[in-house]
Order: structure tokens, then sequence, then C-alpha cells
């Protein structure tokens, strides 16, 4: 029987072969990762070479190491497996300590040559003889922050504890995920664990899901999807983890040539698009069409409770930008308008500037280029403790009167006090634009609230919301019936 995956997390000590002083190698991306991560387990360098490297004494082979070692890291190049699988057999039949192995190497099945397929096999037959668990080959690795382990060669990434997990069958897709989380407005983007199973050879899709979504820390788990070959099983499977929380998948070959691709790349067939539609809508999955569909709907979930219901008030300065958003909120037919009582139309009135436009139509206020940073917040705490709003689209744009910072501040300030009162429904900042922005963008991610490059963006990442909630309340309903 197969131990589960906790071992590529629980680990004493760490073997990473390939480990190399040249930053520009993946063995030394993975060596600084490990450490920068805070790995709280023996980190031993393996290189023929000797000496050190970023201040760790190397050993010539993993059979060597006297301290135990329950986990390798396999960076050093596809060509050398018949030495590593004889270097790590020799380990097994003295010490039998190691549980686990991620290899980052390319070269093997994917290389989609004899040698390859050979090599993939050597190392997946020496796994499975000693019931170590493997990911990959070809993969990126894993990270996981509550651990403090990041197995991967992806340069600067920030290890921010969240509630976000990320599984891949893309090691691409993932670090272009972590870079622009890393490269976010603030501290950057929190999150749980990330997983890339590349070639599959022993975890797949299906069970490196399972391993993310299933765990305690994990709030929303996010995928990349090209195929597989237990399509069914993976949907199903997934459909349980909704139960509990949301299930973000990026599944890609819409279109026939997509579909070759992805095929091509995993081995597996992608399946049809319409039924796996089909699918995900029958279990409460969402599906995305781009990678920031994916993020930003994800940081939604990660930062705000589901709402009640789908009534949604757009507060914008910026008439343009909010013609927009009210354009793609009608498009998307999630949501309603929400109709605000008499008193709080009023109260609009009363604290924005004269020429403001209040509920002309439902659901929208242009509160004009005038308004302050003070107004822009009085007016967003009146729509909050509206009983008839269950979210709001703040817009607001860069000008030369507008404090944007204090902006930030307040509306940060304002949340924390409506949590205190048990209000705490959704707000998506759009701040336009650029780097004007940043410094109020900033205040507002380090207080806990994502910000948007676009109405678009935030009514996509909302109306993703508003559909699981609603899918999660007919669940409950059906359930009680």
């Amino acid at each position: 029987m197969k131990r589960d995956l906790s071992c590529l997390i629980s680990t004493k000590g760490c073997a990473v072969i390939g480990a190399s002083s040249n930053p520009q190698k993946a063995g030394y991306q993975v060596l600084q990762n490990m450490l920068c991560s805070g790995y709280p387990g023996r980190l031993v360098p393996v290189n023929p070479g000797g000496g050190e490297i970023l201040g760790l004494k190397t050993s010539s082979s993993v059979s060597e190491i006297e301290p135990e070692i329950d986990m390798v890291i396999y960076t050093a190049p596809a060509g050398a497996t018949p030495a590593v699988v004889a270097d790590l057999t020799a380990r097994m039949k003295t010490r039998n300590d190691i549980k686990a192995l991620v290899c980052t190497a390319a070269g093997f099945k994917d290389a989609h040559t004899p040698e390859g397929l050979e090599y993939e096999r050597m190392l997946t037959e020496f796994c499975n003889s000693y019931n170590i668990r493997m990911l990959g080959p070809n993969c990126v690795g894993l990270i996981d922050n509550p651990a403090k382990i990041d197995t991967t060669f992806i340069a600067d990434i920030t290890h921010i504890p969240g509630g976000i997990s990320f599984v891949s069958q893309s090691g691409a897709i993932a670090a272009w995920l972590l870079m622009s989380w890393t490269g976010s407005p603030g501290q950057g983007v929190g999150f749980n664990r990330i997983v890339t199973v590349g070639n599959m050879a022993d975890t797949d899709i299906i069970e490196a899901m399972e391993f993310a979504g299933k765990d305690d820390n994990t709030s929303a788990l996010g995928m990349y999807i090209e195929g597989s070959p237990e399509a069914r099983t993976l949907v199903e499977k997934a459909g349980k983890i909704t139960r509990e929380k949301p299930v973000v998948i990026l599944k890609v070959g819409r279109s026939e040539e997509g579909a070759a691709a992805a095929s091509s790349h995993t081995g597996s067939m992608a399946g049809s698009d319409l039924l796996y539609n089909a699918a995900f809508k029958q279990y409460g999955i969402l599906r995305v069409n781009t990678i920031e569909e994916l993020s930003d709907t994800l940081r939604l979930f990660d930062s705000f409770p589901l709402p009640s219901a789908n009534r949604l008030f757009i507060l914008t300065q910026a008439g343009g930008p909010g013609i927009l958003c009210v354009d793609e909120v009608a498009g998307s037919g999630v949501f309603q308008s929400a109709l605000i009582a008499q008193k709080n139309k009023d109260a609009l009135r009363e604290v924005l500037p004269r020429f403001a436009s209040v509920c002309e139509p439902e659901g929208h206020a242009d509160i004009t280029a005038a308004a302050n940073s003070e107004q822009h917040v009085k007016a967003l705490e009146i729509l909050l403790r509206d009983e008839q709003v269950d979210a709001v689209v703040f817009i607001t744009t860069a000008t030369l009167f507008l404090d944007l910072s204090d902006m930030a501040e307040r509306m940060v300030r304002l949340r924390g006090g409506l949590r205190k009162e048990g209000i705490d429904k959704p707000i998506l900042p759009v701040i336009i634009s650029g780097n004007w922005v940043i410094p109020s963008r900033s205040i507002l991610e380090k207080g806990g609230i994502p910000t948007y490059e676009s109405p678009n963006r935030a009514v996509k990442a909302l109306a993703n919301m508003i559909k699981y909630s609603s899918f999660i309340q007919e669940e409950n309903c059906n359930e009680n019936s």
C-alpha cells in the first residue's frame, strides 16, 4: 500500500542531488529556496566537488550522509539517473529512510526519446520497490508554507502564509502565478500549498488535488488542468471538495488545437471540453478562462466570507469605468442591483458632492471627481451597513486633489470596525491606474483587501464567488428538504 503524500511535507532531513554553487543552476535555486522557506530539518547539498554551498557542507553522495534523510530533491540532469538510482538504492539497503523524492529535472518521458523513457522507468521502479512517493519528474516541485518547505527552483518567491492552495500540471503556470503574487502591491499574496505534478510518474493530478484540497489550511483550491485519463474520477473528487471549499479550475484545451497541444504536453487526452463544462457545473466547480481570473477569484475567496445573496452596488468616482462595470455586471447574468433604503439614499446625497448621481440607476452611484477620501469612505460605510447590499465594487481614479493613501487607510479601518460588529461583506476596490496608485493599493493589500486592475476583473471574480455561494446554498437546501 502506498504511503500518503504527507511524507512530502513532514521531513527531518533533505538531500539535494545536483546542488550547485552556480546561481544560474536549478540546484542552487532549490537549495536557496529551501533555506529561505525556513526549512527546519537537516539540509544536505549533494555534489561530488565537495566544499560548501550557501554555507552548507556538501556530501559526495546520498548514501554516505550520516543523519536521517527522508526526502530527496533530484535536480541533476536526467542522464545522471542510473548513477542516482544506484546511490539511492545503496542508501535504502543500509538506512531505508527515504520516503519522498521530488524530481525537478527534465529529460524523462517529456523528452519523447527512448533514453528519457528508460530513465523514467528506472526512477519509477526504484520508488515503487521501496514505497517512496515521487513528485515528477519534470515538475517545478512543491511549496508548503506551514511546513516551511520550498522544493522549487522559482526565484525570489515570498513565503507568506495564506489560505490559497494551487495544483498544476504545468510548472510554468505555477511559476507565473507565484511570481505575479510576489510582485503584487503590498507585501505579496499569501498562500498555503503549491503542488506541480510534471510527468505524473507516481503522483497524479487527482492525488495532488486531494492532498492540497483536503488540507485544513486550504480555504480555496485552484487548479490548472490539461487533461487526465481519469477525467470522471477527477471531477467527482473535485466535487467532493467543493462541498467544503471552492474549487477554481483553469482547464485548457477549449479548442481542437488547444486540446491537441495539451495532449502532446501531458501525454493524456484532454477530453471533450463540453463534457468538462457540464461536469464542472453539476458539481459546483468554477471554471475560469485566464490566469488573471484564476488569481483574482482565489484571492477574493481567501479574503472575504461568502455573500448571502447577489445584490451588488457599484460605487464609482469615475464615469467611464463605472459604465464599463455596469456593462460587465449586466452581461454576467449573475447579479441583482442592490435596492438600498431611502434613508441611505438620503444619507449618500448628504455626504457626497452635490453633483453626485445617487441610484440613477438603482444599485449605482457616481460620486464625481470632486469627492474626497473622507466622502469616498463614508459612502462606502453607508452601503456596507445597508441590509440590501451584499457586495460593493468600489471604483476610483488618481487625481491631484484626492489623497488615495488616506482613503485606503480609512477603508482598512472601516473594514476592521465593521468586522467587530459582525459585518464583513466583499469590497472590491478598483483604483485606476498605473504607478500612481501603487501606494494606496499596497495599503489595502496589507490590510487584507485585494485590489483589482479593472472593473471587468473585479466583476468576474465576484461573479464566481456568487455562483459558488448560490451552489452551496442550493445544496444545503436539498439536504435539508
